[in-house]
């Protein structure tokens, strides 16, 4: 079968959403013959990931979040009809990309699958407004027109909500973090955090997560906090780190590769991740557990089915203190610790199987 694939940004672009994309066009590209389109920050260009051919089409401008392509709904129909594609999947909620595969896919009477990404749209921005508009015209014609894939049962509900019924796959794990030997003992007292630090991400609270180290360091002076991700708000948090005085507690690491990101999973104690809404799944969690991290989460999305209190992790809640608190109970009891770790491990099994 000949298989299309539209995504916002597609790996090493993007974050979760593409390689949730990225992970699932490799499992149908052996048995299919699978071309990804999708947006770039940079030139466009025709490229290969292995047996996947991908092409990435630079914007004519970004709206919020979302890149627009004038001429995308004339270059999928024209790509659709030469090349007899018999099946595309789109990737959303990120706007336009998703909503044109649709049409196109409906106007030559072709089978769409959308993959839903995302709970809430809105996000507490001035972009909400544009949101609820979306929501209740364009996006209701998008949904419509499709067959729907929720990535966990928290994406379900949402979708349920909007009067949409949706089945569930979970992401995938990639093979490198399943088949890495996990490191149970983690390096010193390391915490790791994993996400994009753009405007538009504001919402994992890294803000909050330096605020609750101030309160770490007053009991574990050497506490060491590496960031993994990039964003136009990096310079933002560099400066709050300074500011709070903890410059040498801190480190930006920007984006790395799956084998560094691995290496950083495996040397920390724990992973810390307390966003407030929108997130849907959260891979870095199960990448997290899979390496014998223990996590502490906020309760937000599909973290409460994931994140099993008091075994394989903890709640916080999204308060500086709460949070603080629930980091020094893990780095102060290694007893405790190491036992999350190891059932953190098996937990995985439960989303890969």
């Amino acid at each position: 079968m000949r298989v299309l694939i539209v995504s916002p940004y597609f790996y090493p672009e993007g974050g979760g959403l593409e390689r949730y994309a990225y992970e699932m066009v490799k499992e149908l590209s052996k048995e299919n013959e699978v071309v990804v389109v999708c947006s770039t920050k940079e030139a466009d260009r025709h490229e290969k990931i292995g047996k996947i051919e991908v092409l990435r089409k630079k914007p004519d401008f970004i709206l919020s979040n979302t890149p627009i392509r004038l001429f995308l709904p004339f270059e999928l129909l024209k790509m659709m009809k030469r090349e007899n594609f018999e099946l595309l999947i789109a990737h959303t909620p990120v706007p336009f990309f998703a909503d044109v595969a649709s049409f196109v896919a409906t106007l030559l009477k072709k089978p769409v699958v959308i993959v839903y990404h995302s709970g809430e749209l809105k996000k507490g921005s001035w972009v909400d407004l544009l949101a609820g508009l979306y929501e209740r015209t364009v996006e209701k014609i998008t949904l419509k027109n499709a067959r729907l894939v929720s990535v966990s049962r928290y994406v379900q509900r949402v979708l349920w909500k909007k009067g949409f019924y949706s089945k569930v796959k979970y992401p995938k794990v990639s093979e490198e973090f399943l088949l890495a030997k996990p490191d149970f003992k983690g390096e010193g007292n390391v915490i790791l955090f994993v996400g994009q630090l753009g405007k538009f991400h504001r919402w994992k609270n890294l803000d909050l997560l330096l605020r609750a180290l101030v309160l770490v360091k007053r009991e574990i002076p050497n506490v060491r906090l590496i960031i993994i991700g990039d964003g136009d708000l990096r310079g933002y948090y560099e400066e709050l780190s300074r500011e709070l005085g903890l410059e040498s507690n801190v480190r930006f690491l920007g984006f790395v590769s799956k084998k560094e990101l691995i290496e950083n999973y495996k040397k920390a104690r724990l992973l810390v991740l307390p966003s407030s809404k929108s997130e849907a799944f959260g891979m870095v969690v199960l990448e997290a557990l899979a390496l014998g991290t223990p996590v502490i989460t906020s309760k937000a999305g599909e973290f409460p089915v994931i994140v099993e209190e008091k075994k394989n992790g903890l709640l916080a809640e999204l308060d500086e203190k709460d949070l603080a608190e629930n980091i020094l109970l893990l780095l102060n009891d290694e007893k405790t610790r190491r036992k999350m770790a190891i059932i953190g491990r098996k937990t995985v099994r439960r989303f890969t199987s």
